[in-house]
């Protein structure tokens, strides 16, 4: 008796053949389309309705030939009275709404929850009408995503360490989108630590509300200078001054009503030459403001002159950060 004939083996199916996928496809082309000129504010907001009229036309194309939500209505909102799995009865009359609503006379605020409740629609639809092929396509895009990681990573960090930091002046500035100086910071070179903010955001990469910022700087003492250093912040929200590494100023948080956040003041006695100068701030909420004024000579409290101070370099070391500075 023969072995046994081996059964054939299954072909995995396509992306493209899934019933409705083009159709998706062809929906998220509208949508990103009608986004993009909501965003333009050169752009009449009237224009975005062709494309969201075609979404709605492509995505009840799609429901039809995947057979999910009513697949013989003659219009989107009768589509979204069907069952769609993701999508519950009150979710899918909101959106029927939208589609009813659609008009070129719509204020722009209308079109951009229309647009938003949309996009939402598009990604619960992905998975339904996508499938196992969908998935199979994340993963590898995973695993590819993965390997270029490792591969370039050793790259990346070189570049980091060796690309020159934009700006000009004596500090190092890292900027942190939350406020414990925590995560990938946002580099820049500063002339000072002063600035008031307001109410904006201090970089286009940091929000305006709850970020965080360490400036480091070397302070040069001259043979002449004997007298000590009085050091002194005024920040809203809080702030603290470190020397050579030791707490000088500590103004990060209240203490028991000894001690106010944001305001101290400190005195320091330095040998002559390079002194690491650290000082960190954050800000909670409202408007955002750092000062730090320093007094050499017994005389008053003043700005920090930059001619005092030399840059320690774009990557230094945390054990001694000026020893690389001339």
């Amino acid at each position: 008796m023969g072995a046994p004939m081996a059964s054939p083996a299954q072909t995995p199916v396509k992306l493209v053949a899934q019933p409705g996928w083009d159709e998706l496809c062809r929906a998220a082309d509208d949508l990103h389309a009608a986004e993009l000129l909501l965003e333009d504010p050169l752009a009449p907001a009237r224009t975005a309705v062709p494309h969201l009229q075609g979404f709605w036309e492509a995505m009840l194309a799609a429901g039809r030939a995947a057979q999910i939500g009513a697949p013989n209505a003659a219009d989107p909102g009768e589509w979204l009275g069907g069952e769609i799995a993701g999508l519950d009865a009150r979710t899918r009359e909101q959106l029927a709404a939208h589609w009813r609503g659609l008009s070129a006379q719509a204020p722009v605020a209308q079109l951009e929850r229309h647009a938003r409740a949309a996009r939402q629609l598009l990604q619960t639809l992905e998975p339904v009408i996508g499938g196992g092929p969908l998935r199979t396509r994340k993963r590898r895009i995973l695993w590819t995503c993965v390997g270029l990681l490792m591969l370039f990573t050793p790259l990346a960090i070189y570049v980091a360490l060796t690309a020159e930091i934009e700006g000009e002046g004596p500090w190092r500035a890292s900027y942190f989108a939350d406020r414990k100086l925590e995560g990938s910071p946002i580099h820049q070179r500063e002339l000072s630590v002063d600035h008031d903010w307001g109410k904006d955001a201090p970089h286009e990469a940091v929000p305006p509300d709850k970020f965080s910022v360490r400036w480091d700087t070397c302070l040069r003492i001259d043979d002449e200078q004997t007298a000590p250093v009085i050091l002194q912040i005024n920040a809203n929200d809080g702030a603290r001054v470190f020397v050579n590494g030791e707490s000088l100023i500590d103004g990060w948080e209240r203490d028991s009503g000894t001690r106010r956040r944001g305001i101290g003041t400190g005195e320091v006695t330095l040998a002559p030459g390079l002194h690491h100068l650290r000082v960190e701030y954050y800000e909670s909420m409202g408007s955002a403001s750092m000062k730090l004024a320093a007094a050499f000579d017994d005389n008053a409290p003043g700005p920090l002159s930059p001619d005092r101070l030399v840059y320690p370099g774009d990557a230094f070391d945390e054990d001694d950060p000026c020893a690389a500075v001339e």
